[in-house]
Protein backbone atom coordinates (compact mmCIF):
# COMPACT_ATOMS: atom_id res chain seq x y z
CA UNK A 1 0.00 0.00 0.00
CA UNK A 2 2.55 2.64 1.03
CA UNK A 3 5.19 1.48 -1.98
CA UNK A 4 1.69 2.19 -4.25
CA UNK A 5 1.65 5.93 -2.67
CA UNK A 6 5.26 6.13 -2.66
CA UNK A 7 5.05 5.39 -6.40
CA UNK A 8 1.40 8.14 -6.92
CA UNK A 9 3.81 10.92 -5.11
CA UNK A 10 6.88 10.22 -7.61
CA UNK A 11 5.41 10.24 -10.66
CA UNK A 12 3.25 13.46 -9.75
CA UNK A 13 6.48 15.18 -8.50
CA UNK A 14 8.22 13.96 -11.55
CA UNK A 15 5.08 15.36 -13.92
CA UNK A 16 5.48 18.82 -11.56
CA UNK A 17 8.97 19.30 -12.77
CA UNK A 18 8.32 18.40 -16.33
CA UNK A 19 5.53 21.28 -16.39
CA UNK A 20 8.13 23.63 -14.75
CA UNK A 21 10.72 23.18 -16.70
CA UNK A 22 12.87 26.62 -17.55
CA UNK A 23 14.87 26.61 -20.69
CA UNK A 24 17.61 29.54 -21.15
CA UNK A 25 20.16 28.14 -23.39
CA UNK A 26 19.10 29.41 -27.00
CA UNK A 27 20.49 26.28 -29.18
CA UNK A 28 18.26 24.07 -26.74
CA UNK A 29 15.19 26.13 -27.31
CA UNK A 30 15.66 26.50 -31.20
CA UNK A 31 15.74 22.68 -30.71
CA UNK A 32 11.98 22.32 -29.42
CA UNK A 33 10.87 25.01 -32.18
CA UNK A 34 9.60 24.36 -35.70
CA UNK A 35 10.70 25.92 -38.61
CA UNK A 36 8.97 26.57 -41.83
CA UNK A 37 12.38 26.87 -44.11
CA UNK A 38 12.99 22.78 -42.19
CA UNK A 39 9.24 21.76 -42.69
CA UNK A 40 7.00 20.79 -45.32
CA UNK A 41 4.25 21.73 -43.12
CA UNK A 42 3.25 25.69 -41.74
CA UNK A 43 3.54 25.15 -37.85
CA UNK A 44 1.79 28.47 -36.43
CA UNK A 45 2.12 29.37 -32.47
CA UNK A 46 -0.50 31.30 -30.92
CA UNK A 47 -0.65 33.35 -27.96
CA UNK A 48 -0.96 36.35 -26.76
CA UNK A 49 1.85 39.80 -25.90
CA UNK A 50 1.79 41.03 -22.27
CA UNK A 51 2.52 43.88 -20.56
CA UNK A 52 5.30 44.19 -18.25
CA UNK A 53 6.44 46.14 -15.48
CA UNK A 54 9.73 48.53 -15.89
CA UNK A 55 10.42 48.47 -12.57
CA UNK A 56 10.24 44.97 -11.42
CA UNK A 57 10.17 43.36 -14.81
CA UNK A 58 7.03 41.06 -13.47
CA UNK A 59 4.65 40.22 -16.25
CA UNK A 60 1.33 41.92 -16.24
CA UNK A 61 -1.87 41.56 -17.96
CA UNK A 62 -3.13 40.93 -21.46
CA UNK A 63 -1.64 43.63 -23.76
CA UNK A 64 -2.70 41.51 -27.76
CA UNK A 65 -3.44 38.76 -28.75
CA UNK A 66 -0.42 37.09 -31.06
CA UNK A 67 0.36 34.28 -33.91
CA UNK A 68 3.76 33.43 -34.26
CA UNK A 69 5.56 31.54 -37.20
CA UNK A 70 9.22 31.08 -36.77
CA UNK A 71 11.14 30.69 -40.22
CA UNK A 72 14.92 29.87 -39.60
CA UNK A 73 17.06 30.28 -36.79
CA UNK A 74 20.78 31.03 -37.88
CA UNK A 75 24.29 31.79 -35.41
CA UNK A 76 21.97 32.66 -32.87
CA UNK A 77 19.40 35.19 -34.58
CA UNK A 78 15.28 33.77 -34.71
CA UNK A 79 13.41 34.92 -37.93
CA UNK A 80 9.83 35.09 -36.80
CA UNK A 81 6.46 36.67 -38.82
CA UNK A 82 3.80 37.17 -36.77
CA UNK A 83 0.30 38.96 -36.35
CA UNK A 84 -1.07 40.78 -33.08
CA UNK A 85 -4.51 42.39 -32.74
CA UNK A 86 -6.82 43.12 -29.86
CA UNK A 87 -9.70 40.47 -28.77
CA UNK A 88 -12.87 40.91 -29.40
CA UNK A 89 -15.55 42.59 -26.96
CA UNK A 90 -16.39 38.97 -25.51
CA UNK A 91 -12.55 38.53 -24.06
CA UNK A 92 -11.38 35.99 -26.53
CA UNK A 93 -8.66 36.55 -29.11
CA UNK A 94 -10.96 34.28 -31.62
CA UNK A 95 -7.54 32.82 -33.34
CA UNK A 96 -9.75 31.33 -36.42
CA UNK A 97 -10.86 35.16 -37.30
CA UNK A 98 -8.41 36.98 -38.76
CA UNK A 99 -10.40 38.91 -41.88
CA UNK A 100 -13.13 40.55 -39.54
CA UNK A 101 -10.90 42.45 -37.24
CA UNK A 102 -7.93 45.24 -37.87
CA UNK A 103 -4.91 43.67 -37.20
CA UNK A 104 -2.24 45.93 -35.31
CA UNK A 105 1.08 44.48 -35.82
CA UNK A 106 2.49 41.97 -38.68
CA UNK A 107 6.19 43.59 -39.73
CA UNK A 108 6.65 45.98 -42.26
CA UNK A 109 8.72 43.94 -45.15
CA UNK A 110 6.56 40.94 -45.00
CA UNK A 111 4.68 40.02 -47.71
CA UNK A 112 1.20 39.28 -47.05
CA UNK A 113 -1.11 38.82 -49.69
CA UNK A 114 -3.81 40.97 -47.53
CA UNK A 115 -2.66 43.03 -44.83
CA UNK A 116 -2.64 46.81 -44.84
CA UNK A 117 -1.78 49.25 -42.20
CA UNK A 118 -3.65 52.26 -40.79
CA UNK A 119 -7.25 51.39 -40.43
CA UNK A 120 -7.35 48.66 -42.75
CA UNK A 121 -9.15 45.28 -41.91
CA UNK A 122 -8.01 42.00 -41.88
CA UNK A 123 -5.66 39.77 -42.88
CA UNK A 124 -4.80 36.76 -44.71
CA UNK A 125 -4.21 33.49 -42.55
CA UNK A 126 -0.63 32.92 -41.77
CA UNK A 127 0.09 30.26 -44.16
CA UNK A 128 2.86 29.42 -46.55
CA UNK A 129 -0.06 30.40 -49.53
CA UNK A 130 -0.44 33.76 -48.01
CA UNK A 131 3.41 34.92 -46.57
CA UNK A 132 6.61 34.57 -49.19
CA UNK A 133 8.20 33.04 -46.46
CA UNK A 134 11.01 33.10 -49.20
CA UNK A 135 11.10 36.21 -49.90
CA UNK A 136 10.09 38.22 -47.18
CA UNK A 137 12.23 40.37 -44.92
CA UNK A 138 11.35 39.07 -41.56
CA UNK A 139 11.80 40.27 -38.32
CA UNK A 140 14.53 38.79 -35.72
CA UNK A 141 15.03 37.72 -32.13
CA UNK A 142 18.78 38.52 -32.19
CA UNK A 143 20.19 36.66 -28.78
CA UNK A 144 23.66 37.99 -29.56
CA UNK A 145 23.14 41.75 -30.26
CA UNK A 146 19.95 41.48 -27.83
CA UNK A 147 17.88 42.95 -29.85
CA UNK A 148 14.35 41.70 -30.96
CA UNK A 149 12.18 43.72 -34.02
CA UNK A 150 13.05 44.96 -37.50
CA UNK A 151 16.49 44.69 -38.90
CA UNK A 152 18.66 46.96 -40.66
CA UNK A 153 17.96 45.29 -43.76
CA UNK A 154 13.66 46.48 -43.66
CA UNK A 155 14.70 49.47 -41.30
CA UNK A 156 18.12 51.18 -42.71
CA UNK A 157 20.33 51.99 -41.58
CA UNK A 158 19.65 50.13 -38.00
CA UNK A 159 16.45 48.41 -38.30
CA UNK A 160 13.93 49.02 -35.33
CA UNK A 161 12.72 47.41 -32.75
CA UNK A 162 13.40 46.78 -28.81
CA UNK A 163 16.67 45.74 -26.43
CA UNK A 164 16.16 41.40 -25.68
CA UNK A 165 15.63 41.50 -21.99
CA UNK A 166 14.97 37.41 -21.98
CA UNK A 167 14.23 34.24 -23.73
CA UNK A 168 12.94 31.10 -22.13
CA UNK A 169 10.60 28.00 -22.55
CA UNK A 170 8.54 27.91 -19.09
CA UNK A 171 5.90 25.69 -18.32
CA UNK A 172 5.09 25.31 -21.61
CA UNK A 173 5.52 28.38 -23.30
CA UNK A 174 7.63 30.03 -25.22
CA UNK A 175 8.66 33.62 -24.16
CA UNK A 176 10.62 36.67 -25.26
CA UNK A 177 10.29 39.79 -23.15
CA UNK A 178 11.60 42.90 -24.96
CA UNK A 179 12.94 46.35 -23.19
CA UNK A 180 10.16 47.78 -24.76
CA UNK A 181 8.90 46.32 -21.87
CA UNK A 182 6.48 43.52 -23.21
CA UNK A 183 5.84 40.04 -23.04
CA UNK A 184 5.37 37.70 -25.95
CA UNK A 185 4.37 34.35 -25.14
CA UNK A 186 2.97 31.60 -27.23
CA UNK A 187 2.36 28.15 -26.34
CA UNK A 188 5.18 25.69 -27.41
CA UNK A 189 2.72 23.45 -29.17
CA UNK A 190 2.44 24.81 -32.68
CA UNK A 191 -1.00 24.48 -34.32
CA UNK A 192 -2.50 24.47 -38.53
CA UNK A 193 -3.01 27.37 -39.14
CA UNK A 194 -5.81 25.90 -41.12
CA UNK A 195 -7.31 24.83 -37.76
CA UNK A 196 -6.10 27.06 -35.01
CA UNK A 197 -6.86 27.01 -31.35
CA UNK A 198 -10.49 27.84 -29.92
CA UNK A 199 -9.68 28.66 -26.54
CA UNK A 200 -10.52 32.02 -25.64
CA UNK A 201 -6.62 32.75 -25.05
CA UNK A 202 -4.62 29.91 -26.04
Amino acid sequence: MWKAVASIVLFMFGVSNARAETITDTDLIASRLHFWTQETGEPVYYGEVKNVSKQSKKILGHYRCLALAFIKYENGVFYYAHKMWGKSSDGSCHYEDVTSRKVDNHGLCVKDTNAGFGKAVGTARMTKDNIDYLHSTFRTIDTKRSRVGETAACVPPNGAGAGLFSISIVDGRFRVISTRPLDYEVNINPQDPRHPPTDPVF
